[in-house]
């Protein structure tokens, strides 16, 4: 049979390993906002829970995530904008300004029981407000209270994984950046796993919330960006 068309066996190598490359440098990102460098797959969608919020007895508003302030702003009207509050770590911080809030404090890590220590030392005369989802993976408020400082809670969203098609599975070789414990539990139900994946979890909660046998890669920085920038890494190293 001719075979002036067909490339030479090194050039279909070639194109192979270079298509296994350009899968392998697919990076996505999972969390509910995308990044620049990442394609974004969300796997999680939020709720807000409507409620009267009286701020007057509050020195300050605690924040852990962007949603939370999101959610805050949407259900007060934006009425919280005069309590001082904290914040988990930069993005939060960075939102809680965009919307016109005064950020006080940033924790050093961005860890809920590292806000909570360093909370505890520098504002313990305090009367905290805790804005937070149904479901929380720190003790933030707990540890509050075990140092003795005053915190209330409000649960004012709660989140559900979002439902895909078996389409928009990431294909082989991807490179996942997982950014909480409950998206690590929405992409498992949705998708399972593949060990061709790479995992890159933006911090240690959301490290151990990956079931037994599944490695992951933990992001030197938990700024989004950052962790983007690292995952990419991964992908050209």
């Amino acid at each position: 049979m001719p075979q002036e068309n067909r490339p030479p066996k090194e050039a279909q190598n070639a194109s192979r390993r270079n298509t296994q490359h350009t899968t392998h440098n697919t990076v996505y990102l999972l969390s509910p906002t995308p990044a620049e460098g990442a394609e974004h797959l969300p796997m999680i969608e939020f709720k807000t829970i409507p409620q009267p919020i009286d701020f007057t007895p509050y020195d300050g508003l605690i924040f852990t995530s962007k949603q939370g302030v999101i959610a805050l702003d949407e259900i007060s009207g934006g009425s919280w904008k005069n309590t001082p509050a904290a914040a988990i770590g930069k993005m939060t911080a960075q939102e809680i300004q965009k919307r016109g809030g005064e950020v006080v404090y940033i924790a050093s890590k961005a860890y809920g029981d590292i806000l909570s220590r360093e909370l505890s030392v520098r504002f313990k005369s305090f009367r905290w407000l805790y804005p937070r989802p149904k479901v929380v993976a720190s003790k933030i408020a707990s540890d509050l209270r075990k140092a003795g400082v005053d915190v209330d809670e409000k649960v004012i969203y709660e989140t559900s994984c979002k439902a895909y098609d078996k389409e928009a599975r990431p294909e082989e070789g991807a490179i996942l950046i997982f950014t909480s414990p409950s998206i690590v539990d929405c992409f498992f139900k949705q998708f399972g796993w593949s060990g061709s994946y790479t995992a890159v979890a933006i911090g240690k909660k959301t490290a151990a919330a990956f079931p037994e046998g599944v490695e992951c890669k933990i992001s030197p920085s938990q700024s989004i960006p950052d962790t983007v920038a690292f995952a990419r890494s991964l992908a050209t190293a």
